[in-house]
């Protein structure tokens, strides 16, 4: 099963990258990308996931440019009103193929606003139910995702602004 898994998301990013299919949380011509983010807080180290998932989950695929072998992508999951988009970044290794993958968030939406070798910056939409109140309340952030090394098996990933 696992062997099936990766080959579905190694094809995954052979194939033409789609446009993104999730809407932002603002129009582009109101929030236009920031340049050279800062991290605005610690960052969290997150753990390569240790079990499979479905290819047929996945929503959006988005190759890294300048970084061989990786790329973000979500998988659907969850009520949508309160995010839904499991997002993950994958790297691939060879021979043994996209088998390190770490779970960045659970998101609404999510869009690439930098990028490089070393890091991929994106702009996030997250919401969460406020306690006593019940009122949904939702946020966009950004987070930096530090690309690891062809050895590491976890990824830091920091809020920026």
């Amino acid at each position: 099963m696992r062997l099936i898994v990766l080959a579905a998301l190694a094809l995954a990013a052979c194939q033409p990258v789609a446009p993104q299919t999730t809407a932002p949380a603002a129009p582009a011509a109101e929030s236009p990308a920031p340049v050279a983010l800062k991290p605005s807080g610690p960052p969290r180290t997150v753990a390569a996931e240790g079990e499979p998932m479905e290819a047929a989950d996945v929503t959006d695929v988005r190759m890294v440019e300048g970084a061989d072998g990786a790329k973000i992508f979500s998988t659907a999951g969850g009520d949508p009103a309160i995010n839904g988009l499991y997002t993950y970044l994958a790297l691939f290794t060879a021979p043994e193929g996209w088998t390190r993958v770490f779970q960045i968030g659970d998101f609404n939406s999510w869009e690439v606003v930098e990028e490089s070798a070393e890091r991929v910056t994106l702009r996030v939409s997250r919401s969460w139910i406020e306690e006593g109140s019940g009122d949904i309340k939702t946020a966009e952030e950004y987070l930096i995702v530090t690309l690891p090394d062809e050895q590491a098996t976890t990824v830091e990933v920091t809020p920026a602004s």
